[in-house]
């Protein structure tokens, strides 16, 4: 169990340094659709150059999950492992992992795997393999990590916060009306993960004490925060994220606080500014 892989998909904001830590892979790249032209979400990626293409893009923007046989590839590579992908309410790739885990147990006798839907992205998935880790480290079974970490994504909490929502409405998420009121109302809507779905949480106004508005999500929750992670995920909006983590170590008991750059997939639905946080 010590030596089993952790895979990610693209979504994952997973840095160098925590798949050292976790013996983790962000393995499985998405497609980024923008307008006529497909990017893969992969580690050449480089985000200054889509966030550019993003902006001047007119048409529609989306993204697509790879062949099944990817992640068949990384099960067979790994010797099986633990796999964490977005949520199933908002791509294939969930799916596609299940299959592609199927495929290699046909190919390889005695190969074990899981696959788990994190029903979040980001900073979530990044979490869930923080807690897979931590379960494998506990000396537990392979499926008492599997019910361990099953509940841990029942409770986990995901809230998102837009300054921006013109990619939304240019990849069909929002209408344009909605969008266009938002941006001249200043009024930065705060998401929520609600079984896997992305739900509307709340409005902030105006830009005084955005970091404490945001954190007030984490206090209404009511959820113990002692000896449990909080992983904040931003797109070029460090300021805030750092500000986010000093209110959180002063209003919280958070064991650790981990802030991360968004990559490909995760910059292309939440914009320039955007940050979220799991906990």
């Amino acid at each position: 169990m010590e030596n089993m892989k952790i895979f990610g998909d693209s979504a994952c904001d997973l840095t160098k340094d925590l798949e050292a830590e976790l013996n983790a892979k962000r393995a499985i790249p998405f497609y980024i659709e923008v307008g006529n032209e497909t990017i893969i979400d992969d580690e050449n990626l480089s985000i200054p150059d889509l966030m550019a293409k993003m902006k001047v893009c007119v048409g529609k923007m989306g993204s697509a999950c790879p062949s099944p046989a990817y992640w068949r590839d990384a099960f067979m590579k790994g010797s099986g492992g633990f796999a964490v992908t977005i949520s199933s309410k908002l791509s294939g790739m969930y799916q596609a992992a299940k299959i592609g885990l199927e495929m290699a147990k046909s190919e390889v006798s005695g190969l074990i795997g899981h696959v788990f839907d994190s029903k979040s992205a980001s900073c979530g998935e990044v979490l869930v393999a923080l807690k897979i880790r931590q379960f494998i480290k506990s000396e537990l079974s392979f499926d008492a990590v599997v019910k361990k970490v099953e509940e841990f994504i029942e409770e986990m909490k995901t809230f998102i916060l837009l300054e921006d929502v013109s990619n939304l409405v240019k990849n069909g998420r929002m209408s344009k009306i909605k969008g266009t009121v938002v941006n001249i109302l200043g009024i930065k809507p705060v998401l929520c993960s609600k079984n896997g779905e992305i739900d509307l949480y709340g409005k902030l106004r105006g830009s005084s004490n955005i970091a404490g508005k945001l954190l007030d999500c984490i206090s209404k929750c009511k959820r113990e925060t002692k000896g449990n992670d909080l992983v904040i995920s931003h797109c070029n909006n460090l300021s805030l994220a750092n500000e986010l983590k000093d209110k959180a170590h002063e209003m919280f008991n958070f064991s650790r606080i981990i802030i991360l750059e968004t990559n490909g997939l995760t910059s292309l639905y939440t914009s320039n500014k955007g940050v979220i946080l799991s906990f």
